[in-house]
């Protein structure tokens, strides 16, 4: 059984008119939610009396307050943060299903070529604009620094695609506000999370490969680094200054979180694929994952990185060593090939392995400090 959204675009006067599908799945509530919230677009009206109904479920015994505990005060400023690129299929249902468990809703437009801004603006969200497109990392780094401006005490950070449910918002919130956890982070890997629709093939792959990438440089292991459905202490806002760009963003804020030493935790979502929902190639992002990961082992824990990576030279080098000898006592000829890359090979490696040994200590001596 699977999930899919058929878009119909019908503009009149920039209205957005939307058609949903379903095709079927085995959790017909989370559906139905789903839905209803990307159904919203149809009309995409201001969401009336934000405040008073985000009060009236923190303290009248609706659904926010039945997750939270006593401790939880109607004072403490929620901010939910969207980062959107091209999303006016579902930006505006997505606002107003957030705008019930937070004060305020900011959406960071990164240069969209379509009605994004406009329509997140009548939903009623505060909409910051890219003039051209940077990326995922400087549309969160916009988001963090305007909730600070803004004297947020928690950030929900949200996809704009629709893969992310605001009804999970205070199963995610509940550790922060209880002051147990600085940083939150949805998994769709642990037990008690739900799928609905269908994976995209190439996802598992790149999956794998940044949780094996992370695992070389944190010391706790995540189920699901890739989510960007988290939620931030004001702490944890502070400390997130991103070195670099694009959609790397979601690990580099697992580093900074354990570089700082914030404490933090996995909690169930629900899986949900939309078709057609990511407007980033997956072979891109992977690239970019792996290769932001490498350089992150290469600074972090030299030893390793240069260590493995001399070993292999090495090893390369002493095969074709080996090779050059044999050719040399059975035919009596010279390959001189094999010979000069046995040298060359073995020479990198064994640099390699000095310059891992050099770094490491120099790490080893600014932790000293």
């Amino acid at each position: 059984m699977s999930w899919s959204y058929s878009y119909i675009r019908q503009e009149t006067r920039d209205e957005i008119d939307i058609e949903h599908r379903p095709i079927g799945s085995s959790d017909k509530t989370a559906e139905q939610r789903v839905c209803s919230m990307l159904q919203l677009n149809r009309s995409c009206r201001p969401h009336a009396n934000i405040r008073e109904r985000r009060r009236e479920t923190l303290g009248g015994g609706g659904r926010f307050e039945e997750r939270m505990t006593e401790r939880v005060s109607a004072d403490t400023k929620i901010i939910a943060g969207i980062p959107a690129y091209n999303e006016q299929y579902s930006v505006c249902g997505l606002i107003h299903a957030t705008m019930d468990y937070a004060d305020d809703v900011i959406v960071v437009d990164d240069g969209s070529t379509d009605n994004t801004s406009k329509l997140a603006k009548r939903a009623g969200a505060v909409v910051v604009r890219h003039k051209i497109n940077q990326g995922k990392t400087a549309a969160i780094q916009t988001i963090i620094a305007e909730a600070i401006m803004r004297d947020a005490d928690v950030l929900v950070l949200l996809d704009a695609d629709g893969q992310h449910d605001p009804e999970e918002i205070p199963s995610l919130l509940k550790p922060v506000l209880e002051d147990e956890y600085e940083f939150v982070m949805g998994s769709r890997k642990l037990n008690g999370s739900k799928k609905i629709g269908k994976r995209p093939l190439i996802r598992p792959f790149g999956q794998f490969v940044l949780k094996i990438g992370l695992g070389a440089i944190t010391k706790k292991k995540y189920t699901d680094p890739e989510c960007g459905f988290r939620v931030l202490s004001r702490r944890a806002m502070e400390v997130m200054e991103f070195k670099g760009s694009g959609f790397s963003v979601e690990a580099e804020m697992i580093r900074l979180a354990e570089a700082h030493g914030l404490k933090s935790i996995e909690v169930p979502m629900a899986e949900i694929y939309v078709e057609n929902g990511s407007t980033l190639n997956p072979w891109r992002h992977g690239f970019s994952n792996l290769k932001r990961i490498l350089a992150w082992i290469a600074e972090k824990r030299p030893l390793f990185f240069f260590g493995v990576l001399g070993m292999w030279f090495t090893v390369i080098g002493l095969i074709l060593g080996a090779n050059a000898i044999y050719i040399a006592n059975t035919s009596g000829n010279v390959a001189l090939g094999s010979a000069l890359a046995s040298v060359l090979y073995i020479v990198i490696g064994v640099f390699s392995m000095f310059t891992g040994l050099i770094l490491s200590e120099i790490e080893r001596g600014k932790g000293q400090r």
